[in-house]
């Protein structure tokens, strides 16, 4: 090979290697500008979508504010503070808060006052899911205090999208059951799910399978 051919394959190698760089990086501008759309638009119906979900619990009866999924699982709506009260009287020792600020209705201090833990993992509504690592905090959280006898109120604005994702992440990692059965069972259980493979499989189907062994 001579002296130009083998500088010109170095910048065809260089070139290519930095084909996927760039799509990262698009890729990484493209997350950040549909955050930023989506977290306005998520502000703007925050009101009028609870709202909505509340005159439904009122006139539904199929539409619970929330569900016990098992011994140690509630998944439901976010809370009101005059909820908290009620979700210690039958058994909530935790709560997990996957709202933004602005979507959360109970600090942290107001679950402090009645003996019940509280860990918050702020994630954008539509379109997007926690991350693996906040699932993973999650699903521990969860199990901390399943292996102590207690329940945990996993929640977000409605209890279909954010919560649901973790949810059934704690229940395939804890009983090794097919992330596909969950779906069915945790459907049958809380009506109002209507979206989780939009939010679920916002990351790869592999990682949720990987939460198994952590």
């Amino acid at each position: 090979m001579t002296g130009k051919e083998e500088e010109r394959s170095i910048e065809q190698s260089t070139w290519k290697l930095a084909l996927p760089r760039k799509s990262e990086e698009l890729h990484d501008v493209e997350r950040r500008a549909k955050s930023l759309i989506v977290g306005a638009g998520a502000r703007v119906l925050f009101y009028p979508t609870l709202l909505y979900n509340v005159v439904r619990n009122t006139f539904e009866t199929e539409f619970r504010w929330w569900d016990q999924i098992d011994q140690f699982l509630l998944l439901g709506a976010v809370p009101f503070p005059r909820d908290v009260l009620r979700l210690k009287s039958i058994g909530v020792q935790a709560v997990v808060t996957l709202n933004e600020p602005y979507e959360t209705l109970v600090s942290t201090s107001m679950y402090k006052d009645q003996g019940i833990d509280h860990l918050v993992i702020p994630t954008r509504d539509y379109l997007f899911a926690p991350s693996l690592a906040d699932i993973q905090r999650a699903v521990a959280f969860i199990n901390e205090h399943a292996q102590r006898g207690g329940m945990t109120y996993v929640h977000c604005k409605a209890g279909r999208g954010r919560s649901t994702t973790v949810v059934l992440c704690y229940l395939v990692s804890s009983s090794h059951i097919s992330f596909e059965i969950f779906v069915q069972f945790v459907t049958n259980f809380f009506v109002v799910i209507l979206f989780i493979y939009s939010h679920a499989f916002d990351l790869p189907t592999y990682q949720l399978f990987d939460l198994v062994s952590f």
